[in-house]
């Protein structure tokens, strides 16, 4: 005699053997002692959890002998050739292979027909979702309005590829995935009835790898016997294909927690092919281990679907990550997941775990942003290149960033002077490339004179204007600190003027105690601003809070071209000894 599988061996005969379907199977019960029988009805749920084996029940208990019955007697004509799968008056249709418009218009014949023994003629279609939209219609009328002998059952993984005209026309039942614990009891009676001697903690092991399926936790269980024989251990199951143990994901986690890469690699599936499977159990896991984070040991979606142990190794890997890490390296990992569905990915699915794996290694891969940036701010401290702000101001606004250029030097010729204040010019957008130039005054050029920087000479200038916010002088040798000031103030006083200045603007060469601020290629909105009396102000009563001595500041505004006579240009002339071309 041919070996019958533990799946179809143990299959239920009787509504009170289906195991975890209590609302499905009560339903259809209650349907039949309350003489409420519908028509059409769609079984619908993850592959595993008796689809198939309700729909087969129903249409059982519908024609036993002895009923309609709440539950088949089991031993009448009908019963036992429901069991043994020879009832004639039970059609099933396997729909994955029977798509055509052609199959449904044969079962509507036969369906015009009385049964042959039993009550009812019953049609069984399997995965349903399967048939052609030509086949979905011609079904329609007929599973509308069938004969009063006629009942329909159809069972689906995919409810959403079923057109709603039809779902609409049945009575959808959902069918849930298994608990762990549902499945383990099971199991446990399974091996009971073949004298299998089992080590504890195996059929847990197994119901976890199910992942809610109960065929496929007797599949994993045959295949487990016929690897080790009839005294399996938990350290077997970790031979079985598919995904790792626990204890794998687990050691996994502690390697990222300690940011050990070796001992990561060294916890992955040792076969390829298996990697999909083991991101999937982690990625339950990790759900897991959140819920009980955020939510407690009460988690009512965890209750039935852990044990205690498992419950408290997950809270103490939980509390290690912290919330908001756990939180991003479950997104990750999810994006990894993604990246192995396409079929041209899947060859790739073993670089895309270690390379996923090993980026979450390093803590600062999944550091929350706050923290961040809270070490970006103290790192720019460190190296002094963070601004101060003073308690009680403002921070400072961000603005395009100002690239400054090295002040007009003076003549050689000019006589020694008091000192003026370094003024810097930042780098504008100008419509023609120009020579890159740093804070530091460029070298003098070999064919033309000595040249140096200018110095000012206190000239008893306006300070701070009354009525603005005070700002500290800048005492520095640096331009670049002194510009920088400047247009922090002047933000504080109008933020669009501090930009139009950082990009269009320029300090020139002036006589004494002036210092004129070279403006070009401004728009027409931007000239008006400048122009404006309240955009004047600004920038005098900026520059004058900000300036170590008594400088006046001067605004000129030149045309968009460049050429000889334009001021601007003649400055730049000078500056690098060149002349004007075209």
């Amino acid at each position: 005699m041919s070996y019958l599988v533990l799946a179809r061996k143990y299959r239920p005969k009787t509504f009170s053997e289906v195991a975890g379907q209590d609302v499905v199977t009560r339903t259809l019960r209650g349907a039949i002692a309350e003489g409420r029988v519908g028509h059409a009805y769609m079984f619908f749920g993850p592959r595993g959890t008796g689809k198939t084996t309700s729909a087969r029940l129903f249409a059982k208990a519908l024609n036993c002998e002895n009923g309609p019955a709440a539950e088949p007697c089991g031993v009448c004509e009908r019963c036992l050739s429901h069991d043994a799968g020879t009832e004639p008056d039970l059609i099933e249709i396997d729909a994955a292979s029977n798509t055509g418009v052609e199959h449904v218009r044969s079962l509507r014949d036969q369906a015009g027909y009385v049964p042959l023994k039993a009550r009812f003629k019953i049609f069984l279609v399997d995965e349903v979702h399967m048939l052609s939209k030509p086949a979905f219609n011609a079904l329609l009328k007929t599973l509308e309005e069938p004969p009063p002998h006629v009942k329909f059952l159809f069972a689906t993984t995919e409810l959403h590829k079923v057109p709603d005209t039809v779902a609409s026309r049945c009575q959808v039942l959902r069918l849930s995935p298994l608990t762990e614990e549902q499945i383990r009891s099971r199991l446990d009676e399974v091996f009971e009835l073949e004298g299998i001697e089992a080590e504890h903690g195996v059929t847990a092991e197994i119901a976890r790898r199910a992942r809610g399926g109960m065929r496929d936790a007797l599949s994993l269980a045959d295949q487990l016997l016929a690897l080790v024989g009839r005294a399996p251990r938990v350290a077997d199951t970790a031979r079985l294909a598919g995904e790792g143990s626990a204890d794998a994901i687990e050691a996994m986690l502690d390697a990222i927690l300690a940011s050990d890469r070796p001992r990561l690699l060294a916890a992955l599936p040792g076969r390829q092919g298996d990697e999909a499977a083991f991101l999937d159990a982690t990625l339950d896991y990790l759900r897991g281990a959140m819920l009980l984070r955020l939510v407690g040991e009460d988690a009512p979606m965890l209750a039935e679907q852990a044990s205690p142990e498992v419950k408290a190794r997950m809270i103490e890997r939980a509390s290690a990550f912290g919330a908001e890490r756990l939180e991003l390296v479950l997104q990750e990992l999810l994006h990894a997941r993604e990246r192995m569905g396409p079929i041209h990915m899947r060859a790739h699915a073993r670089l895309i775990l270690e390379t996923t794996l090993l980026d979450l290694c390093a803590p600062e891969a999944t550091m929350p942003l706050p923290e961040l940036i809270k070490r970006l701010e103290a790192l720019e401290q460190r190296a002094g290149g963070a601004p101060q702000v003073q308690s009680g101001s403002r921070p400072r606004e961000r603005r395009p960033e100002p690239r400054p250029a090295a002040p007009d030097p003076a003549p050689a010729s000019a006589p020694a002077a008091s000192p003026k204040p370094q003024a810097e010019r930042p780098r504008t957008e100008a419509p023609t490339p120009e020579p890159e130039r740093s804070i530091t005054p460029p070298a003098p050029p070999a064919s033309g004179a000595a040249r140096k920087a200018p110095r000012s000479t206190p000239d008893g200038g306006p300070g701070a204007v009354g009525g603005a916010p005070e700002a500290q002088p800048v005492h520095t040798n640096s331009t670049q600190d002194l510009w920088n000031a400047f247009l922090d103030e002047l933000a504080r006083r109008s933020a669009p003027l501090a930009q139009i200045t950082a990009k269009r603007a320029r300090l020139v060469r002036g006589a004494a105690g002036v210092v004129p601020l070279g403006y070009r290629g401004l728009t027409e909105r931007e000239q008006g601003l400048l122009e404006s009396p309240d955009g004047h102000r600004a920038l005098t009563e900026a520059f004058a809070a900000v300036h170590a001595g008594g400088l006046r500041l001067k605004v000129e505004i030149h045309g968009a071209g460049r050429g000889a006579g334009d001021a601007f240009t003649e400055e730049v002339r000078a500056l690098f000894d060149g002349k004007i071309e075209g």
